[in-house]
This record gives C-alpha cells, structure tokens and sequence, in this order.
C-alpha cells in the first residue's frame, strides 16, 4: 500500500485521501513519527485556502498526536476566516493540553469576541475559565506584565458595538428587525448576517420571561442602523414596549438609552447611529444560520437575499412552514388481476400492483405565530390475505 501510493505521489497522481491512507498505513506498519507528521503536513497543500479542509486537517493531526502543528494550523484558519467559531474552540481544546499561554490567549479571546447563535454562552464560560487560569498561573510566577495583559485582552474582547433588548408585557408576539448599514437585515428568518449582526432570542407570550428579543452586534459596521419593532399577534399590556440600546459596551465611554415604543399595526421605526462601528468587511455566513439566504456562485457566500422586510403584517400572518415525510416498510406485489382481449384469439393480462407491509405518511405545519405545530400522521397496514387461481375459457 505505502509503495503504491508514493508511486502514485511521485507521478502527480496526488488526491488528499491518499496522504490519509499513507499515513494511517505508516502508523500501523510503525513507521517513525516524524515521517508520519510529514506525510500529514504535505496534505495541508490542498487546503491551504480551504477553511472547513483547514480544521479537518488539523483536527486530522491530533490524532497522530501533533498538536503543535494543529494548533498552528487552527491559527491560519482563524486568520483566513475570522468569524468561524471551530478553529478557536478547537484550538482552546488544543492550547490548554499544551499548556501554551499564548495559544490559550489566541483562543479565548477569539471565542470571546464572537457570538455565535448556538451554545455560544457555555462557549464564553470555557473561555473565562482558561484565561482566569492563565492569569493565576502568570500571577503565581511572577509574571506581572504578562497577567496584566491577559486581563487587557479579556476586556477588549468582552467590548460589544451595539446591543439592542426589546421587552414587553402579556401574551403577544413582537419581532425586532434590524436593517445593518451595508444592506443586510437581522430577523428570526435571517438570525445571523455578515454585518455581525445576531438575534440571540425571537421571543413570545405568554411566559413573562420570554417576553424579549435581543441583538447584538458585536463588531458593527459604522452608519445608521434602522431598527423596526413589528406587532405580530397577541395582546400586549399598555399597547407599548420598552427598548433598550447600548452603544460600546465594555469600553471605557459606553453610551446606554432607553425608550418606549408605542405599538400600532404598523412597523415601529427607530433609527440609531452607530459612529464608532470598528467593522470594515462582511463575514461569510454558514449555510445553516440562514433561513432565508441565497448562494452566490461566484464566490460561494451565504448572504441574505431580503433587501428588507415588508412592513404589512399579512406577510407575517400568511407565513406557514410545512414539511411531509414518508416511510414504508413493506413491499410492491405484482398480480394478475384479470385479462384484457386484444383481438382475435389472444388475451393480454392485466396487472395491478398491490402494496403489502406497513407505511407511514406524515405532515407537519407550523402556524402563523410560530408558537403551535399541527401533526398529522396517516398510517397505513396492508397485506395480500388470500390468491385465486382461475382459468379463461375460449367463449
């Protein structure tokens, strides 16, 4: 195996599986470890700009135990594609085992001054967590200057551009969209864009303590934010909501101002600006954050394709999510169920097919406001109980 594929390698015959083959073949056969940790970085070739190869690599090497190397890797994904949530928890994983300050620094920071739609909390703990650690390490070692530092970087990572809470009373349902400066719109439909911006809870009535919607941008580009509070369904103690907007959370100037917001059948528009917004390019937003997004062939971006969101409310009332799915156990079963004549003495047979076994069809409909799901399930049990034979007399 290992002879066939350097043969393959020395004739520009390369794929990427097959650095993986050589190398799983080179650790059974007990080839050194280096060699094997060469073999598995010649692989990094064909992803050198390729992120998602990227982590896959690296999380590759680990399991031949170079994690320095992985590490290093994880960084230079980080580097090519910022926003992406796996090379820092990843590498976090990989610092703390090294012990390396400087990767933990790396990784927790980065963690830290992203959020992400899902788990991204128990994520920011974990980052706590280690640069707490590292700075009493540091401290217990006399070193000072390098704790201080840890406690700087934790700071300018917690620091957050916008951040917007809308809270209310009763049983009703509202909904907070944000129209970003470069054209991209943050709603339950499109939660995370590549202006940074996120909805962290699409909130409804009756519980009292899911009675809010937020959003934060972390790092926001600088302009004019229009944020528009929709009345969707329900009743809504005082026909009013209260919001609340913070500019430059965790710097040293942070600007906090609160509202009420008057509700009426049509949207709410209040406009922000946001001078000091220290993005300066979209980031690229995975497929599966997107409710509503298009693909762009030419660079393979998920961007929201919604130029904005239509202010009548019968868009939202109109709005259903359906999804059908079949599933079946049994079998066809052909039979002859009669004759048909053709003409002249000949007779062509008439053939049905009948299903035999178990099926099951099921629907499910979410309704306007989100808050219900109607099943419906079908089932269905047949089966071939009994076959008579007959014969056809000439008439």
């Amino acid at each position: 195996m290992i002879a066939a594929i350097n043969a393959a390698l020395i004739h520009n015959q390369s794929q990427p599986w097959m650095y993986d083959v050589l190398a799983l073949t080179m650790e059974i056969v007990g080839r050194p470890q280096p060699e094997i940790e060469r073999v598995l970085l010649s692989r990094i070739d064909f992803s050198a700009a390729d992120v998602p190869s990227m982590v896959y690599s690296a999380a590759y090497l680990t399991r031949f135990k170079a994690d320095q190397q992985a590490l290093k890797l994880y960084q230079q994904a980080a580097n090519l594609q910022p926003d992406r949530p796996e090379p820092y928890i990843m590498g976090l994983r990989l610092a703390e085992k090294l012990k390396d300050p400087e990767g933990i620094l790396w990784a927790a920071s980065g963690i830290l001054t992203h959020v992400w739609i899902k788990d991204y909390e128990q994520w920011h703990e974990k980052a706590l967590n280690a640069l707490a650690n590292l700075e009493q390490a540091l401290k217990q070692a006399g070193r000072k200057a390098e704790a201080e530092r840890v406690q700087v970087t934790r700071r300018k990572a917690l620091e957050r551009d916008l951040k917007l809470e809308l809270t209310w009373n009763g049983d009703g349902d509202l909904d907070l969209i944000v129209e970003e400066p470069r054209g991209t719109v943050c709603s339950f439909e499109s939660p995370l864009t590549a202006g940074g911006g996120v909805l962290l809870n699409d909130g409804y009535g009756p519980k009292q303590e899911n009675c809010h919607e937020d959003y934060l941008c972390a790092h926001g580009f600088p302009g004019t934010y229009v944020v528009r509070v929709r009345y969707v369904s329900g009743d809504i103690v005082g026909q009013r909501a209260k919001l609340k907007v913070t500019r430059y959370q965790g710097s040293d100037h942070p600007v906090v101002q609160t509202m009420i917001v008057p509700l009426t059948r049509e949207d709410r528009i209040i406009r922000i600006d946001l001078e000091k917004g220290r993005r300066n390019r979209k980031s690229e937003v995975p497929q599966n954050s997107q409710k509503n997004s298009s693909l762009q062939p030419a660079t393979g971006r998920f961007i929201s394709s919604r130029p904005a969101i239509n202010g009548s409310r019968e868009s939202l009332q109109s709005f259903r999510v359906s999804r059908q799915a079949g599933i079946s156990t049994g079998r066809q079963v052909p039979l002859v169920t009669g004759v048909q004549n053709v003409g002249g003495v000949a007779y062509q047979p008439v053939i049905r097919v009948v299903p035999e076994g178990i099926s099951l069809t099921g629907a499910a409909v979410v309704s306007p406001d989100r808050r219900y799901v109607r099943l419906s399930v079908s089932p269905q049990f047949t089966n071939v109980t009994d076959i008579f034979t007959f014969s056809f007399l000439q008439p």
